[in-house]
């Protein structure tokens, strides 16, 4: 693994110059650019707020609105970076195919574009906190200034997650539709729209903890919700899990990279 952070690293001005192109294409031709990045998590959150304090309130978890979007933005880099990484190679056939390119700096570009996206959506979130804070539904905790920790160990999770799936796709062409199932089954594995702590069966309770994203979550919404820091269970799952992943993205990676220029 350190070998391959040692190519990453000597080519870090490349995986910044694609992360640009990769964010400029996205939005090019679009008037708001940018700022889409705060329009969809706005609209996220005036929805949720709409339909939880008006439709279907959730008195059992307040603010419910706050609690949701805390839980779903981790959730969208994560299930954002994965999906977008089943095509990071195949997409990129002339890069790949070039002998001194990177091939793994193509998915951890994915996951950097997408852990922009998050960065820029963060502002909403402490803003929605903010409110909830005025109106006194929310506690501050000094743990908040750690957000940038947790989002580095998620981004790392991430990246293992983007390698592995990045190259297994290439040779298995039915990859991402699969991913695309698990992904949306994960969705409701993942204590987002309900808390952990009232699922009443104590062996789903242990299933649901065995997820990857659950750690992850749970933080963002004792942070932003709870007023508290995360147990410390979840930060050492959080950690387990960011080190295991990236480990076994970088083996998955380095086993198939031989194949990949043959397999496009």
């Amino acid at each position: 693994m350190l070998s391959q952070l040692v190519v990453l690293a000597r080519h870090r001005q490349l995986i910044a110059t694609l992360t640009s192109r990769d964010l400029k294409a996205r939005y090019r031709g679009s008037v708001l650019g940018y700022f889409w990045s705060l329009a969809n998590p706005l609209l996220l959150l005036g929805v949720y707020t709409l339909v939880f304090t008006r439709f279907f309130p959730r008195p059992d978890i307040s603010p419910y609105a706050l609690f949701l979007f805390a839980g779903i933005l981790p959730w969208i880099f994560f299930s954002g970076s994965v999906m977008e990484a089943t095509n990071a190679i195949s997409g990129n056939a002339g890069l790949i195919k070039k002998v001194m390119f990177p091939a793994e700096a193509l998915p951890i570009v994915v996951v950097l574009s997408h852990l922009v996206h998050f960065a820029l959506a963060l502002p909403v979130l402490v803003a929605a906190f903010g409110v909830a804070l005025v109106m006194g539904k929310v506690t501050f905790h000094p743990v908040m200034l750690f957000v940038p920790v947790l989002m580095l160990l998620e981004a790392l999770f991430v990246a293992g997650i983007a390698l592995a799936v990045s190259s297994a796709s290439v040779l298995f062409r039915d990859l991402r539709d699969l991913v695309q199932n698990l992904l949306q089954l994960g969705f409701f594995l993942t204590p987002i729209i309900y808390s952990i702590d009232r699922v009443p069966s104590q062996w789903l309770r242990t299933l649901l903890r065995l997820n990857p994203m659950t750690p992850f979550v749970i933080a963002f919404q004792d942070i932003f919700v709870m007023g508290r820091p995360p147990a410390l269970v979840d930060v050492v799952l959080m950690a387990v899990f960011a080190l295991g992943s990236i480990a076994l993205g970088f083996v998955v990676f380095d086993r198939l990279r031989d194949t990949l220029a043959e397999a496009i």
